[in-house]
């Protein structure tokens, strides 16, 4: 059991693996709710769950461009246009590059600024792995509710319970 006894309010910290389920099960139950209740229905959960489809099209586009020459090998590094042409193969090998870097100097921007009081270098480096997951798994999460309203299937219970 993994405690902070010296944050304000003490509680359990949670391992990554629940906190990946939490996420997962938040953007499921959201999704569903907010079919169910259009009032809930928030902009930044659409983009959300557009993060895994963008991140597998990256790989995509990066495993097409390596194998249509997109990249020298085993030259890597000579970026020249006259080893490896503009065009689409070459776009496709660095676009997920240029992607990871600028997820990672946000993330690290962010939690950089952010007000945590456990904030160390450490933390700012491990912080792009953390939100990576988050955003991955809360996006599965919607993309999951989305997939069970379009077959009809929600399995949403609703509380209708007076209190």
């Amino acid at each position: 059991m993994w405690t902070d006894r010296t944050a304000i309010m003490w509680h359990r910290r949670r391992d990554l693996s629940r906190v990946k389920k939490q996420i997962r099960n938040y953007g499921l139950v959201r999704t569903l709710a907010s079919h169910q209740y259009p009032e809930l229905r928030v902009p930044t959960h659409t983009a959300v769950a557009l993060f895994p489809p963008i991140v597998i099209a990256a790989f995509g586009f990066f495993f097409w461009g390596l194998s249509n020459e997109g990249l020298a090998w085993p030259e890597f590094w000579d970026i020249s246009l006259s080893t490896v042409p503009m065009g689409l193969p070459r776009l496709g090998v660095h676009t997920l590059p240029t992607l990871i870097l600028l997820y990672n100097l946000i993330a690290w921007y962010g939690s950089w600024k952010g007000n945590s009081p456990s904030k160390t270098k450490k933390t700012i480096f491990l912080s792009s792995i953390a939100t990576y997951t988050l955003h991955w798994n809360y996006g599965m999460g919607v993309l999951t509710g989305w997939i069970r309203i379009l077959r009809g299937k929600s399995g949403l219970q609703i509380d209708d319970r007076k209190r």
